[in-house]
């Protein structure tokens, strides 16, 4: 089956950013769009949703608010048209659970119609005529532009992969819901939110009682977010068209210093964990070991006769150390790589000295192809754009980015906010 229909833009995979993507070229009449998603209905990390899970964003911060307020889709539209607005706002809260935008962007989802298409796994793209010839399973679509929100893969270091299963698992794994840790000794690996998010639940017995919890981290502690106001100016757009005009070379770095900007731990959720674990440790006198390592690498790991032998690296002992495990949760976050279905352009896409792609300031790639069919990425130019590039914080502004650059004129107002409180100089 193929369909005879050229859009101006096709969307491959529909996660929160192109979610926010199609939700502002729904309001724009130039911009004839379609969102192809392999999953059945949209899901958001849902192994990840713990009861006790929060965003780190203003609940201001959704698909659409920050450059198009009076969208339909808003989060505040979300709560009056499903009838919780002021039950939501006597709550209180700037935040949200994650397991609440989830159903926000499902709503937004299912809203959207037929501008998305559930249910259709892209094989390849490739590009013919000045158009782009998308292949799903279902049919074949053409599109002047493209744009990939295809989400990464998990990150697992090299030691675990051999044996990753029911009892090796990266933490955004069908198994973390089915895990059984009742009598078990536990490691968690990871120290960022989603590690202690993990550790925690494990504590409160999610799964079953632990024999013994242990996190390991790479970090100094489980270190919060950075999150003052000086701090969020580089989730503004003023702070990422600065950054953007500087030399690569200067990016790097840049990025790494703001590490706990965007990948901290949540102060109030660390403050709760530090409560449990006295409480735990100290009143209810539990004799389990229940440990935080940090300063860890995990760099072995073998199977024993009734466990797995694991040796960390003690980078403040400088020494190795020995442990084993039941289970191993890898909350070691996540990894990018060109996806699969970009095979067949590859060799039209050029890349940095790093691997990386090579990014234009409207979020499209740079490559040999016509100028007015563009490749438009998601959440991989973390060091053209900046640290927020893979948080929610920008997706608006970034989405009406996008729809600008289509339209050649400023459909929505990208331009027009005041300049940040910290002044780096003139480009």
């Amino acid at each position: 089956m193929s369909t005879e229909k050229i859009y101006d833009l096709i969307g491959i995979g529909v996660g929160p950013f192109n979610l926010s993507l199609a939700a502002h070229s729904s309001q724009v009449d130039k911009v004839d769009s379609l969102f192809l998603e392999q999953k059945p209905s949209f899901e958001w990390h849902r192994e990840l949703i713990f009861q006790d899970s929060y965003m780190q964003t203003s609940f201001l911060k959704d698909l659409v608010t920050g450059s198009d307020p009076t969208n339909p889709y808003t989060f505040l539209n979300y709560l009056v048209k499903n009838g919780l607005f002021y039950s939501f706002m006597n709550t209180g809260r700037k935040s949200i659970t994650r397991k609440e935008f989830e159903v926000y962007c499902r709503w937004v989802a299912e809203s959207l119609g037929d501008k998305i298409a559930f249910g259709n796994k892209v094989n390849n793209i490739t590009h013919k005529n000045n158009l782009f010839v998308i292949e799903t399973n279902k049919a074949v679509f053409t599109a002047k532009n493209i744009c990939l929100g295809t989400g990464l893969i998990p990150s697992v270091p090299k030691c675990a992969r051999d044996f990753i299963g029911d009892e090796v698992f990266h933490a955004k794994s069908k198994q973390l819901a089915t895990v059984n840790l009742e009598g078990k000794n536990l490691v968690v690996v990871g120290g960022g939110q989603t590690g202690v998010e993990v550790f925690r639940n494990a504590l409160n017995e999610k799964w079953g009682r632990p024999n013994s919890i242990k996190l390991i981290t790479t970090r100094a502690n489980l270190e919060p977010l950075e999150a003052s106001p000086f701090t969020d100016e580089y989730f503004t757009p003023g702070y990422v068209k600065q950054f953007f005009s500087l030399k690569n070379d200067k990016k790097e770095s840049i990025v790494n210093y703001q590490l706990l900007a965007s990948d901290g731990n949540t102060p109030e959720y660390l403050e709760e964990l530090y409560n449990e674990l006295y409480l735990v440790k100290n009143i209810h006198r539990d004799e389990r070991k229940i440990e935080i390592l940090p300063y860890r690498w995990l760099d072995k790991v073998e199977k024993g006769e009734n466990s797995y032998q694991l040796t960390y690296r003690n980078d403040f002992r400088d020494r190795l150390e020995s442990d084993e495990a039941d289970v191993i949760i890898l909350a070691t976050g996540f990894q990018k790589r060109t996806p699969p279905i970009l095979d067949l352009l590859e060799e039209h896409i050029p890349l940095c000295e790093k691997g990386r792609f090579i990014f234009n300031k409207d979020y499209s790639l740079k490559w040999d192809g016509e100028e007015t069919n563009k490749i438009f990425a998601f959440n991989f130019s973390r060091y053209g754009h900046g640290i927020s590039e893979p948080q929610l914080s920008l997706m608006a502004w970034r989405s009406a980015n996008v729809i600008n650059s289509l339209c050649e004129e400023e459909v929505y107002p990208t331009n027009s906010f005041k300049p940040n409180f910290i002044d780096y100089g003139e480009e």
